[in-house]
């Protein structure tokens, strides 16, 4: 093999190494789907934790907020969770390359599955807050996470290569 042919691997090798060039379009559609993804587990947690207590006061207030004990109602943040995390997650890890996102979102989604899939089976009463709790935890943290590999900042604005972070508020 000449030395031009043993170069010409090593640049196409490099070149593989290398992460893909920032492509803000596809950056903000990953972020805007992490937020939206953030805002569906936040918004499920705050479900399951305040309807014991929506539950008691409800009749006092007068109003009939009887719907959101519906489990029509948890299934539908359930795949809201479900579908944000993963049109937010798998092509985020396809422009970063870092598994612990894809683990962040197999973990947390199989403890959220599992709570949509086996309950009253398999998952009892006890064990459906605390699994909905977790799953929507990680969940949270994955996409966080995901928002930091993608553009280098969990607040979601990206830098140019070799751009000074002097100028930013993080």
């Amino acid at each position: 093999m000449t030395d031009s042919q043993e170069s010409e691997i090593e640049l196409k090798a490099e070149a593989l190494e290398q992460p893909d060039p920032i492509d803000m379009g596809a950056d903000k559609a990953i972020l805007s789907l992490d937020n939206l993804g953030i805002f569906a587990s936040i918004a499920c947690l705050i479900h399951c934790l305040a309807m014991p207590v929506l539950i008691a006061t409800v009749p006092f207030i007068g109003l009939n907020l009887s719907f959101l004990e519906e489990e029509w109602v948890e299934n539908i943040l359930i795949a809201a969770i479900v579908g944000f995390a993963v049109f937010a997650i798998v092509p985020g890890y396809f422009r970063h390359k870092k598994p612990i996102a894809l683990v962040g979102l197999v973990l947390g989604m199989t403890m959220v599955g599992l709570v949509a899939l086996g309950r009253n089976t398999v998952v009892n009463a006890k064990l459906e807050l605390t699994l909905i709790a977790v799953g929507n935890l990680i969940l949270v943290i994955t996409h966080l996470l995901n928002r930091r590999f993608t553009t280098g900042s969990f607040l979601g604005h990206s830098h140019k290569v070799g751009e000074d972070h002097s100028g930013c508020k993080h």
